[in-house]
């Protein structure tokens, strides 16, 4: 069995099947991890969640879908979806054949998944207080270090001791890959969103090949300039 981490899908699901068939990814047999926010933003959700169903993968909340999941429960509910963008009511209408599986699927995801070699956030952690220390919106958002408005600025890991275990992370597309070795060895850092949405690559690490794999986007990224990132 290998461990594979994914980075933040976004709804590229011609990516992420392109990624998972590059690495040979054995449905019940590899362990298949993801960074979050899975879904919204990028063309075909609705084929992400096939892929996601079809691997046996386990994800972290990441705050998109914290932010999907208010507005899958207000569907439920019978009430409008608060939705700001319009790549929101996109992903919600494309879902919408499966909403109540993910919306039960995403109720039930982790902040963190903890192992003894490995732990997996979206955002990150609090740097002064490690994983034990970090509150649920820095796991879901944060960036940079001290805290400030904006998504310039030294980011958290700049300011992370090396910890024993791997620590994956992403959410941070402007920041791009990061990759942090120990001298002469294996990562204790690891930053997988590379902006497959943004025109970048979609990126996975696999843990007992100390392997990372990318493929390119097959997005315009311009098309997503407008939108917030938050």
């Amino acid at each position: 069995m290998r461990t594979i981490f994914v980075g933040d899908v976004h709804g590229c699901a011609a990516e992420f099947a392109a990624l998972l068939a590059t690495l040979g990814c054995r449905p019940g047999q590899d362990c298949l991890l993801l960074t979050g926010d899975a879904f919204s933003r990028g063309p075909d959700p609705l084929r992400v969640w096939h892929l996601i169903q079809a691997h046996r993968a386990a994800m972290v909340m990441g705050n998109h879908e914290a932010r999907l999941l208010k507005q899958m429960q207000a569907l439920r509910a019978g009430q409008p979806p608060k939705v700001k963008w319009p790549d929101q009511q996109y992903t919600l209408d494309q879902l919408a054949p499966v909403v109540g599986e993910v919306c039960d699927w995403i109720e039930d995801l982790p902040l963190f998944i903890e192992t003894v070699d490995f732990a997996l956030v979206h955002a990150g952690v609090n740097p002064e207080r490690g994983l034990a220390g970090t509150s649920r919106d820095q796991f879901l958002s944060i960036r940079t270090w001290p805290p400030r408005e904006g998504i310039a600025g030294p980011r958290w890991h700049d300011y992370y001791q090396q910890g024993v275990k791997l620590l994956v992370f992403g959410h941070d597309a402007p920041g791009g890959l990061v990759v942090k070795r120990r001298p002469g060895g294996h990562p204790y850092l690891l930053g997988l969103d590379s902006g497959c949405v943004y025109g970048r690559q979609l990126s996975a690490y696999v843990l007992e090949e100390d392997r990372l794999v990318q493929v390119q986007s097959r997005q315009d990224g311009s098309r997503w300039l407008g939108t917030s990132d938050a």
